[in-house]
């Protein structure tokens, strides 16, 4: 096909679309634009100014490597969050072969949008916003990895947070138990799920931390668990996140019996399982009068947090104890005050007398 000249240097047209010529270093490239001067013109001038800073080796390699290669090269090199990698197939779904040069913004609310529509393997509920969130987050995560790895110039995520991209979380009410719902909670549950259950209200601990959780992570003697993997760390050192045991919990511990590595072990000595406490848990709240589909497993956290604040504890006390990276979190997310709380702080706003 005859290539056609323009009036600008470095831009031909060849049948329906332009195309650009650059130097990095002392090597000609050539890249099709599309059938628009004006994209050409904008492409030739931005091309030229990434030669200068350095960085077309990192197009080129934008231009090569698939998603599917980047999600390779995380679980090589990359920190291995859990919530990245458990959802892996479902990037790899919708991403899979696509060049990293070829995702856009606009394919990110696509794959949002997605993973919203599509139900829950287990029971077809639907997906929450807030799990999109996290979806979304590991993404996210990735596609920071790939910038720092130089395999991606930028990151398609949007930079403000009034981006839409994210579901907005709800503030406002926070649920949680108070203390007598949690006396009346444990006193009901067998006895297998007590010791978890109080374990989750005096450490303000995951469940899944929980589940999870080995002796060898365990130092009764300072009243301490330190954690070396967790929702958001994973430390080979051992040392991990710590957490403070409250003295029941001490106590609790002494008398729990060691039948395995894991502190909570089902008889054949492997650990729980989050569908093994989910459904007892729920099938107790009932039980109760209170309503399993308001309150779960997560609240317990909450109620660590809200019975701490509501007893004065130090802010930075609660935060460091539910392992937040930044208080605000602890306060919008995880901090609540009952009726009767609110009334006493409400009472305080009284009037002087009036004047006679």
């Amino acid at each position: 096909m005859k290539r056609e000249k323009t009036k600008h240097k470095g831009i031909y047209k060849r049948g329906d679309n332009y195309y650009i010529t650059y130097y990095v270093g002392k090597t000609k490239k050539e890249k099709k634009v599309g059938p628009r001067l004006s994209d050409a013109l904008q492409e030739k001038i931005e091309r030229e100014k990434k030669v200068r800073r350095g960085k077309y080796e990192v197009i080129e390699r934008q231009e090569k490597m698939t998603f599917s290669d980047l999600f390779k090269l995380y679980e090589e090199e990359g920190d291995k969050k859990e919530y990245l990698l458990l959802p892996k197939q479902t990037y790899i779904d919708f991403f899979g072969e696509r060049k990293l040069s070829q995702i856009t913004r606009n394919d990110l609310f696509e794959f949002r949008d997605r993973v919203k529509q599509t139900p829950k393997k287990r029971g077809g509920a639907e997906v929450t916003e807030a799990h999109c969130n996290r979806i979304m987050a590991g993404l996210r995560r990735l596609f920071n990895f790939a910038v720092n790895r130089q395999v991606m110039e930028e990151t398609p995520f949007p930079s403000s947070p009034k981006s839409g991209l994210f579901y907005s979380e709800k503030t406002g009410f926070r649920r949680f138990f108070t203390q007598a719902q949690v006396v009346q909670i444990v006193n009901a549950s067998p006895e297998w799920l007590k010791p978890i259950l109080l374990t989750a209200y005096y450490t303000g601990m995951r469940v899944g931390e929980i589940l999870k959780l080995r002796w060898e992570h365990v130092s009764l003697e300072i009243g301490v668990i330190n954690l070396p993997t967790s929702k958001t760390l994973k430390d080979p050192s051992g040392l991990g996140q710590r957490i403070v045991m409250h003295g029941e919990l001490i106590n609790l511990f002494r008398g729990l019996p060691i039948c395995s590595e894991w502190v909570f072990c089902k008889p054949d000595g492997l650990p729980y399982e989050h569908w093994n406490v989910f459904k007892p848990f729920k099938t107790v709240l009932k039980s109760q009068g209170i309503d399993p589909k308001l309150y779960s497993l997560k609240e317990l956290r909450h109620t660590t947090a809200s019975t701490m604040s509501l007893k004065g504890s130090d802010p930075i006390a609660i935060k460091d104890q539910l392992r937040h990276t930044n208080f605000k979190t602890t306060q919008d997310y995880y901090i609540g005050s009952d009726i009767e709380y609110q009334r006493k702080q409400i009472d305080k706003i009284t009037l002087p007398p009036a004047e006679a």
